[in-house]
């Protein structure tokens, strides 16, 4: 019996240490990091175009998803799977037209757009500010390489790029779903059309939290030198 049990440990031991031989050679070539310091507010450098922004400048995706969905449907779009979480390759693309589009919501419509000026989103009225709390959070800055990466078709050069978490949470403590923070990537573009604009380039999965959004632009730095 002990000998059984010998020859059955021993044999453990043998193929632990045959799968450590054959998973060290791909050690380097793990995507992301094991340990990854996410950079705290005061040590986020956010430059003077992005300090005065608004709520209204962050468009991201609605618990519905009409709003997104009937925006794609002006540009008929294909792949609405990939657009809706990569939205940046589309811009210059399959989106040539900045301008807002007529989009449904409830019983009627308003015009949406997912690219936002400057001059008119800080100025933007912040709706449904009575039953929620809609905020955003500046999460870290991105090299403006990385932003080009993700916006190759729109023409103009990325001048600065941050992760941001917006967030819609209600007064009333109803639930209002499992998505009430999007955490997405985000540029300044001076298009030729709009002026300063801020650009949703990449969101996030929703159960998804800012330590894989790093994780995530810490991959792309990497293979990009």
């Amino acid at each position: 019996m002990f000998s059984f049990l010998y020859n059955k440990l021993y044999k453990k031991i043998i193929l632990i240490i045959l799968s450590l031989f054959i998973c060290l050679p791909y050690i380097d070539e793990i995507p992301y990091p094991l340990i990854l310091d996410i950079p705290k507010s005061d040590e986020i450098n956010i430059t003077q175009e992005w300090k005065n922004l608004k709520y209204p400048c962050f468009k991201v995706e609605s618990l519905s998803g009409n709003w997104l969905s009937d925006y794609s449907g002006h540009f008929s779009i294909s792949d609405y799977e990939n657009f809706r979480l990569n939205p940046g390759l589309y811009f210059g693309d399959e989106i040539k037209d900045y301008n807002e589009k007529e989009v449904l919501i409830g019983y009627g419509s308003e015009m949406y757009s997912l690219i936002q000026p400057i001059d008119k989103c800080v100025k933007a009225e912040i709706k449904n500010n009575d039953n929620y709390d809609n905020v955003y959070y500046i999460l870290g800055g991105v090299n403006p390489k990385i932003c080009d990466l993700h916006a190759p078709y729109i023409q103009s050069k990325c001048k600065s790029s941050y992760i941001v978490q917006s967030c819609s949470f209600s007064k009333t403590g109803s639930m209002t779903g499992i998505n009430q923070c999007t955490i997405g990537l985000f540029g300044l573009f001076n298009l030729k059309e709009l002026g300063l604009s801020i650009v949703p380039l990449k969101y996030f999965e929703f159960f998804e939290d800012e330590n894989d959004a790093f994780n995530y632009i810490w991959f792309q730095e990497k293979r990009s030198t």
